[in-house]
């Protein structure tokens, strides 16, 4: 299976999902939402490995979910003005079909950038297509380095409130508020860094 759609320009890519994202919010049009989802599924299946594929499965589960409540809250508040609430008429039929499928061609279009983009190329070549200054290009490598890290310094913050005999129960602000103050210090540590490697004001 050919992966030609990692090997397109990061950064031409970019420009094209935002660009039609932007023509996608003005337009009102259900096939056009279900042809720019089924387009982009049928690239992300001919242009993408096979892991590619079932993350992109695994992330229209929730997709789905929230596209039926979409549905039904359309079906609900979106009849005409002087008939009854929750009444089922063409026009509220029509406006849940429109948001639900229009959450469809957005997870389309941004499965079909994130799965095939490397975050690191797409920075690479934002710094060398689009001329984005060093420092930003730095900086949003740092940010890029520090993901991964931040679910298991949530976890890390969560066992030591654990250890200590103190409850933190999933909706906790405990381990956040601690997680938010460890990333202030990296936050200083990366300026540091930068400063030292010549990413400062002249």
């Amino acid at each position: 299976m050919s992966d030609f759609l990692s090997k397109i320009n990061p950064f031409y890519k970019f420009i094209f999902i935002i660009l039609f994202s932007t023509f996608l919010t003005f337009t009102h049009s259900i096939w056009l939402n279900i042809w720019v989802f089924g387009i982009s599924m049928f690239l992300l299946f001919i242009g993408a490995r096979p892991k590619q594929w079932l993350r992109a499965l695994k992330f229209l589960i929730p997709v789905t979910i929230l596209a039926f409540s979409l549905f039904m809250t359309g079906v609900h508040w979106g009849s005409d003005a002087g008939a009854e609430l929750g009444r089922l008429t063409f026009a509220s039929t029509q406006n849940g079909l429109n948001m639900s499928t229009r959450l469809f061609s957005f997870a389309g279009l941004g499965l079909l950038f994130s799965l095939t983009t490397d975050s690191h190329e797409l920075i690479k070549s934002m710094q060398k297509d689009a001329k984005l200054p060093r420092k930003f290009a730095y900086g949003m490598l740092c940010a890029v380095h520090l993901l991964p890290h931040i679910k298991q310094e949530y976890q890390n913050a969560r066992l030591a409130i654990l250890v200590r005999g103190a409850s933190a129960g999933p909706f906790s602000w405990k381990p956040i508020f601690s997680m938010l103050v460890n990333f202030f210090r990296w936050s200083e540590t990366l300026s540091i860094a930068m400063f030292s490697k010549g990413f400062h004001e002249e």
